[in-house]
């Protein structure tokens, strides 16, 4: 339609399982790269991590304000009963940080539960770019 923007589908970053401060370091490097001209969402995909330490939640929070700083946005997709709750938590007392509880929703961007006056966005399907993260061990 005449008048309207075109944006990139969404791009996702996987993470490693072991999320210690150097992967989350490199993590957040691939969240900021992936910010290429046309993309607005990057999904931090974190639904196979098992262990996040202090400094790469900070890691990530820092992508997630240079992003937002840009004019994007950061979703992280992760299992509320996961070992990474404390971060589902902490987005309950922040509400511009976008946690959602599968891949899916964080694809669509909707929560499975309705909150406050958010209202479902209706864009058509498109390709996904997935960035993979290397294991360390």
């Amino acid at each position: 339609m005449p008048g309207q923007q075109t944006c990139a589908a969404p791009v996702i970053v996987t993470l490693p399982a072991r999320l210690d401060a150097a992967a989350a370091e490199q993590a957040a490097g691939q969240i900021i790269a992936a910010f290429t001209p046309g993309v607005r969402v990057v999904i931090a995909d974190l639904t196979a991590a098992a262990r996040c330490d202090r400094s790469a939640i900070r890691n990530l929070l820092r992508a997630h304000r240079k992003a937002a700083a840009r004019g994007g946005q950061v979703r992280f997709a992760i299992r509320p009963d996961g070992p990474l709750h404390q971060i589902t938590g902490f987005a309950d007392t922040h509400p511009l940080l976008a946690v959602y509880p599968t891949l899916q929703h964080a694809l669509t961007g909707r929560s499975p539960t309705p909150t406050g006056n958010r209202t479902a966005s209706r864009r058509p399907r498109s390709r996904v770019l997935r960035i993979t993260s290397p294991e360390r061990a």
